[in-house]
């Protein structure tokens, strides 16, 4: 398969290392923002040897190249060129729903759908993994579901980007600031909005709500600075914020918590994760029988920067076959075999 990766961010980043040592799949293109990294080799902006394949900030360009798959791993949603990439006969995958309009309800993606005969994937929240694709997955082994808890740890203070880590987990802001800001809040909830749709289609449920139940933060007891990001958090501002997204049925009754916890400072407190090597991932089902699923990355985690990132490009690799074989149109993993991963030589 020719394959386009929108964007040279960590999970893109990632993808880009793994297609360019695949055995049945060829990197043909990479989209990017920034004009420093127009006409540079990919392989070079990802620190591996040179591939031959330039980056673009050209999307015309993109299209011209032959894909047959792109990968999205924008900061953003960009509807116009997704829907460019639809039409062009390029299916696409995105590991981060769709924001601000559902994938299944977006009218103007699902004509470009049509007009390319191709298929958009979510392939589930980030990483695809605890806010749905698990819990469904679990649910399928335990009857008379009652409710759902998802819970997910995540200790990201090797995380590269301090833009990322200040504006959209609030660390190193003050407690006033971070209570504030609402615009991290909104982009959180999009996104578990969406898992909590798909985890009710699959539990056929009528959704109703998704909110933000409780959002709680940890305060740093000394002042650190991050190595990875070089971002400050000073003694008493947020080294720690945890979420809890509650969604309801139509009649209004509580189905499903999604408790998301992201911390860059260990042992803030009660309740707060204390070592690296705690669990990062639990999925509670309350049902007959009752199912708790408590997952951790083993010690190969260590060979990447940032697992979580690993995670997420791994699955929209693996996602590419599935995806392309799929049925023009919105699909989900309620529509597409699990996909899974490719054995190499050790």
């Amino acid at each position: 398969m020719k394959i386009i990766v929108c964007y040279t961010g960590g999970v893109g980043s990632q993808v880009i290392r793994l297609l360019l040592q695949h055995p049945e799949h060829e990197l043909v293109g990479v989209l990017v923002h920034d004009e420093a990294k127009h006409g540079r080799d990919a392989g070079e902006l990802v620190g591996m040897a040179p591939c031959g394949v330039t980056a673009t900030k050209d999307v015309d360009e993109l299209l011209a190249r032959g894909a047959d798959c792109a990968l999205w791993h924008g900061g953003v949603w960009d509807r116009e060129i997704v829907g460019a990439l639809l039409r062009a006969g390029i299916d696409v995958y995105t590991g981060m729903a769709g924001f601000e309009i559902p994938l299944d309800q977006d009218r103007e993606l699902l004509k470009a759908c049509a007009a390319g005969s191709t298929s958009l994937a979510s392939g589930g929240n980030i990483p695809g993994l605890i806010s749905d694709v698990l819990p469904l997955f679990l649910s399928g082994y335990s009857g008379a579901v009652r409710h759902v808890r998802a819970t997910q740890r995540n200790h990201v203070a090797d995380y590269p980007s301090a833009f990322q880590l200040r504006e959209y987990l609030s660390m190193g802001q003050t407690l006033e600031d971070a209570a504030a800001s609402s615009a991290a809040d909104a982009i959180w909830l999009d996104a578990q909005a969406q898992s909590a749709q798909l985890v009710a289609a699959g539990l056929g449920v009528d959704v109703g709500e998704t909110v933000i139940s409780s959002k709680e933060f940890g305060v740093a007891p000394t002042r650190t600075v991050l190595a990875a990001s070089d971002l400050e958090v000073a003694e008493g501002t947020v080294a720690g914020v945890r979420w809890t997204f509650t969604t309801s049925t139509k009649d209004g009754r509580p189905f499903l918590d999604v408790v998301n916890e992201q911390t860059v400072v260990l042992g803030l407190g009660d309740g707060w994760r204390r070592t690296r090597d705690e669990p990062s991932w639990t999925v509670e089902i309350d049902g007959d029988p009752t199912i708790r699923c408590q997952l951790s990355l083993g010690p190969g985690a260590g060979s990447v920067a940032d697992p979580a990132t690993a995670l997420n490009a791994a699955r929209a690799v693996n996602f590419i076959s599935p995806l392309v074989a799929a049925r023009p149109g919105h699909v989900s993993v309620l529509d597409l075999p699990a996909p899974s991963g490719q054995l190499v030589d050790p």
